[in-house]
C-alpha cells in the first residue's frame, strides 16, 4: 500500500483509536476503499476521497432516516457513527443475502449516462447477475423511491449467496 492507501488506513487507525475500538481483520477493499471489522462487531469504511466518504454516509443516514435495514429480502448494514475529518463511516455488518456499499451511489439525482453507456452496463450487469439480474433490478427499484440510485452494482455489493 502507498500514498492515498497508506491515508485511508491511518485514518482508519486514528477512527478506532479516537473510539476505544480496535481493528480485528481487514473485510475487503476496493478502488476507492478499504474495510475494517471492529472489535464490536461493526465495520470501518475509509475512503481514499472526500466526495465518496459524502455519498456513503449521506445514502447511510438516508437509509436510517426511512428505517431500512432489508430490502426485497437483502440485509442493509445500519450506520452507527462517522468522521467527516477522516472520511470513515461506520456500520453494523451484515450477513448474504445483502446490499451495501453506496460510496457510488447518487442521492436524489439520477445519474446523466449516455445511453450507449447505459446499454452496455446494462449487459455487463445481466451477465454478472445472471438469473439474479431481474431480483436487483427490483432492490435498485426499491432505492430510488428513496432518492437513492446505485451506480456502483456488483456482485460484491447485492450479494444473494
Amino acid at each position: 500500500m502507498f500514498g492515498l492507501w497508506n491515508e485511508a488506513v491511518a485514518h482508519a487507525q486514528s477512527y478506532v483509536a479516537n473510539r476505544g475500538l480496535q481493528i480485528r481483520q481487514e473485510l475487503g477493499r476496493g478502488y476507492d476503499d478499504i474495510v475494517f471489522a471492529t472489535d464490536l462487531q461493526t465495520a470501518i469504511k475509509a475512503l481514499r476521497y472526500e466526495p465518496l466518504f459524502q455519498r456513503e454516509r449521506d445514502v447511510y443516514l438516508r437509509l436510517r432516516e426511512n428505517d431500512i435495514s432489508e430490502i426485497q429480502g437483502c440485509n442493509v448494514p445500519r450506520i452507527v457513527d462517522w468522521d467527516a475529518e477522516l472520511w470513515v463511516v461506520e456500520t453494523g455488518i451484515v450477513k448474504p443475502p445483502f446490499v451495501l456499499d453506496f460510496a457510488g451511489a447518487y442521492l436524489d439525482e439520477k445519474p446523466d449516462f449516455p445511453k450507449s453507456v447505459m446499454a452496455r452496463w446494462q449487459r455487463e450487469k445481466r451477465q454478472q447477475f445472471g438469473a439474479n439480474w431481474d431480483r436487483v433490478q427490483t432492490i435498485m427499484a426499491n432505492l430510488r423511491r428513496y432518492g437513492i440510485y446505485l451506480a456502483d452494482v456488483k456482485p460484491g455489493n447485492i450479494s444473494f449467496d
